[in-house]
């Protein structure tokens, strides 16, 4: 297995809303066998500026347990609300990445 990485940014549109999707969202990482690092809700900007509001870094035992917690069962409620209520951005990130 290849352990794996996702970087997410979010650009917030409705913060109060999109507060059910923080609150829930650690629950069926956990239970996917994933691990949330980080979460910055005011990054520096080092060069360029996409205007995230949250940063957020996953750690994965496997670029597939990443991806079946995205199509997960679990997570499906939540990324339609995040869908709704964010512009994002979601890179995976297998490493070693070359």
């Amino acid at each position: 297995m290849t352990p794996t990485y996702l970087y997410i940014q979010f650009k917030i549109q409705d913060m109060e809303a999109f507060s059910e999707y923080a609150e829930r969202v650690s629950e069926t990482t956990q239970i996917n066998g994933g691990q949330t690092i980080a979460i910055n809700k005011s990054p520096t900007t080092l060069h360029g500026d996409l205007g995230a509001d949250v940063c957020v870094i996953q750690h994965w035992p496997s670029l597939e347990a990443a991806h079946a917690w995205h199509d997960s069962p679990e997570y499906a409620p939540l990324r339609k609300l995040r869908d709704e209520k964010a512009m994002r951005d979601l890179k995976i990130i297998p490493v070693p990445a070359v």
